[in-house]
């Protein structure tokens, strides 16, 4: 079942419990990237640089992985809300035999054409030796990243945050431990240098996937089996269905950084060090946001397929607004401590300036990119994950790269850094604004009575013909209804609604499609009396129309939707609520259902 605190208990402190504990994961997770940076450090400037080359390629890969994550957290979050355990387990295990399947893949191809790929990124020459020691290493382990991310994302599907920090910060103990033992020796062993850290990254993702697949044997997070081809295809569409997306959004990131890299490369490799460092610290500036969108991600999914809309908008708005404050004292922050957090990591003068430069300009924009995650999040966990697709690649490729090109002809690292800040201010504007109309969208207003007439005649002439006498009966009992109106939604079709809540629509091409809570919804499928939505899987129920006696139950499902909007409103004991259960002569289990779920659910 759900997890109650993410449906019932109040959104602030629920959000909260599930960030906090990802925060520290975060911390963890990133702090490898930081412990790597900081040894290689003290082999020099071009091991740094090299490392700065090898990032947005890296990138790629960890994004294609985070991706598949939020993919498989959404999708198994959904189900989760619909009660639908089993399935949830067996998704699970799909999600991780595809991601494993795809990352191998991108890891085979890229260790395959490391020179030609880090040439065409700037690269000099005399840093492909390098660069190629420590990506090799790198590639061979990058199966072993796959199921612990996975599995991350079936905990917070479950609203268990605690376990999926502890396997992060697990594989950062043991990545802080070994890399300077294989960077650098102890006793007769001299170290590998570069390679030792990618050597050490490796042996701590290998330790963190068996830890990973003992947590899943013992939590039945998973339903190991063999899947047939036709049952993984449907698993990796529904995981896909926000994965793609998601990744699309995810990996925009770090090939746009790879073409920034090499716009900041003809500046010197000192430049690109610095761009390098300030990347990465700027990845521990912003763990608030990036753990607050992991615990948005799933608390949004829950409470859209549990049809909780209110939640989910006062969630949105919760969160946008600690993005802004927190980048806010992150810029200001940097704006002292930038030469401080440089010489941790650089004595060399340019490379240090740089890096100021860098901690001082890109800061400006973190409260407006933190902002871009949650709206990110959110339109992943509500089944319009190309909107966040989109959104990326307005910052990254429509408006940082050209941004970035013209800063560094007129103005130079100034200008490139200036770029990203720009950029991310942009889009999080444009990115906000569709949020908020999207989710007013969602709750649409009431209409006056002529509007109503319209709309039924729209859906009355668009009937079979001898189906046309029932429809009308259809509408007209459900606008004699209290407060029950009509409204155009979806292009097509005809929806029935009392205040700001769909009871349901009707599609003139014959199915009436409704969203229900889990509980009822279900109850009614085992009946016979609905199928699930043929395409969504959030919380969604369809009834097809293909006579007079179905729109004649299409009418006694839509009267049962509003006979719950009743319960939510004045409670069971009210005469007109039971005189409406006594019209539906509902089954026990079905009323009990409904008087059930009608406090969670709440008025319109």
């Amino acid at each position: 079942m759900a997890s109650q605190n993410l449906l019932d208990e109040p959104v602030g402190s629920t959000l909260w419990r599930q960030s906090a504990p990802m925060a520290v994961g975060v911390v963890a997770m990133f702090g490898v990237n930081l412990i790597d940076t900081y040894w290689a450090s003290r082999l020099g400037t071009d091991a740094l640089a090299a490392m700065s080359f090898a990032f947005p390629v890296i990138g790629v890969v960890l994004s294609v992985s985070v991706g598949l994550m939020i993919g498989t957290s959404v999708a198994v979050s959904r189900v989760v809300g619909e009660g639908r355990v089993a399935t949830a387990r067996r998704l699970a295990t799909h999600a991780m035999l595809l991601a494993l399947g795809i990352v191998v893949l991108l890891a085979g191809i890229g260790w395959v054409t490391i020179d030609p790929l880090f040439t065409l990124l700037g690269a000099p020459r005399e840093l492909l030796g390098p660069i190629g020691d420590y990506m090799e290493i790198w590639y061979l382990s990058a199966g072993f990243l796959v199921v612990p991310m996975m599995l991350n994302g079936v905990l917070r599907a479950y609203g268990d945050a605690i376990t999926a920090r502890n396997v992060m910060i697990l594989a950062a103990v043991f990545n802080g431990v070994l890399d300077p033992l294989f960077i650098f020796g102890v006793g007769s062993f001299e170290g590998w240098g570069l390679q030792g850290a990618a050597a050490a990254t490796g042996l701590s993702r290998a330790l963190t996937f068996v830890y990973a697949l003992v947590v899943a044997f013992r939590m039945d997070a998973v339903d190991l089996h063999l899947p047939g081809a036709t049952e993984l295809w449907h698993s990796s569409r529904t995981i896909l269905s926000v994965g793609l997306p998601a990744t699309l959004t995810n990996v925009l990131g770090p090939l746009a950084t790879a073409v920034l890299t090499a716009i900041v490369a003809t500046h010197g490799a000192e430049a690109v060090a610095a761009y390098g460092i300030g990347a990465r610290v700027e990845s521990l500036l912003l763990i608030p946001a990036m753990a607050l969108s992991s615990g948005l991600s799933p608390f949004v999914g829950q409470n859209w397929g549990a049809h909780l809309p209110k939640r989910v908008a006062e969630a949105f708005s919760v969160s946008a607004r600690f993005s802004m404050a927190w980048g806010a004292l992150a810029w200001l922050g940097m704006l002292g401590a930038a030469p401080v957090v440089a010489a941790a990591f650089t004595d060399e003068p340019t490379v240090h300036a740089d890096i100021v430069l860098y901690l001082r300009v890109v800061p400006v924009g973190y409260g407006a990119y933190s902002v871009m995650m949650m709206v990110s999040a959110a339109f992943n966990a509500v089944d319009r994950a190309m909107r966040a697709t989109v959104l990326s690649v307005l910052r990254s490729v429509v408006l940082a790269v050209p941004l970035a090109l013209v800063g560094s002809s007129l103005f130079g690292l100034t200008g490139i850094f200036g770029a990203l800040a720009i950029s991310s201010i942009a889009a999080a504007a444009i990115g906000a604004r569709w949020m908020v109309v999207f989710l007013r969208a969602e709750a649409p207003q009431t209409v006056d009575t002529g509007a109503a007439l319209t709309e039924a005649a729209f859906l009355v002439e668009r009937t079979r013909p001898e189906s046309r006498p029932v429809m009308q009966q259809l509408v007209d009992t459900m606008l004699s209804l209290e407060d029950v109106d009509l409204h155009r939604t979806r292009s097509d079709a005809v929806g029935f609604f009392v205040g700001n809540r769909e009871l349901g629509h009707i599609h003139p091409s014959g199915h009436l499609d409704m969203p229900l809570p889990p509980e009822v919804g279900d109850a009614l499928v085992r009946l016979g009396r609905m199928e699930h939505h043929r395409m969504q899987d959030g919380g969604w129920y369809s009834h097809d129309l293909r006579s007079v006696e179905d729109a004649q139950h299409a009418q006694w499902l839509l009267q049962l939707a509003h006979a719950l909007y009743e319960v939510a409103k004045r409670g069971v004991s009210d005469p007109l609520t039971q005189s409406e259960f006594e019209t539906l002569s509902l089954q026990p289990d079905v009323q009990r259902r409904v008087e059930d779920c009608a406090v969670r659910w709440g008025t319109p």
